[in-house]
Parts: structure tokens; sequence; C-alpha cells
């Protein structure tokens, strides 16, 4: 019983590091609210238009699939304070070290 609570917990922590708001928008944690809200009706344009770019982003774990749901979810998740300092510091902690 305990593998299958670690199983779930590592399953769970691994799609919120992947389903981070500002991966699925592709913006950097320090965009403002106006970049924030023009990249995600930017992309929910494109993913309606059938683009392929705007179909995947990447992550850590590799390239994941863009939906309209998704990109709503990710632009109403950054709309909340709270909810973006802490998506804020999960994105920080995913990009690469400066040198």
């Amino acid at each position: 019983m305990i593998r299958a609570v670690e199983t779930d917990d590592f399953e769970n922590l691994s799609r919120a590091h992947a389903e981070n708001p500002f991966l699925v928008l592709g913006v950097d944690p320090s965009a403002t609210a106006a970049e924030i809200e023009r990249q995600g009706q930017r992309l929910l344009s494109e993913l309606a238009a059938g683009l392929d770019g705007a179909r995947r982003y990447e992550t850590v774990f590799g390239a994941r699939a863009r939906t309209s749901e998704l990109v709503r979810s990710a632009i109403a998740e950054l709309r909340d304070p709270a909810r973006r300092l802490a998506h804020e510091w999960w994105a920080r902690g995913l990009a690469a070290p400066s040198p």
C-alpha cells in the first residue's frame, strides 16, 4: 500500500511540473498579466486554427500535448495571485541554472 501512495505522489508531482501554467503558455515567470493574457489568446487562436506549432510544448519530461482546455486552465491559474506565486516558484525551479 505504501508503494502505491508513493507512485501516486510521484505521478501527481510530475503532472504538476509538466502542466505548470508557465510551461503550458510558453512564458517566463516574470511575464506581466497582459503578456500572459495575450499569449494565452494567441495560443487559443492557433489551436482553433489547427496550427501544429501550438499543439505541443516542452517540459523537462519531454514534449506534451497542449489543448485549449489546458491553455484556459493555465490562464485562470495565473490570474490568481496566490496560485501564480506557487507556479512561479515551481517554474523557476524547473529553469536551467544560471552560469
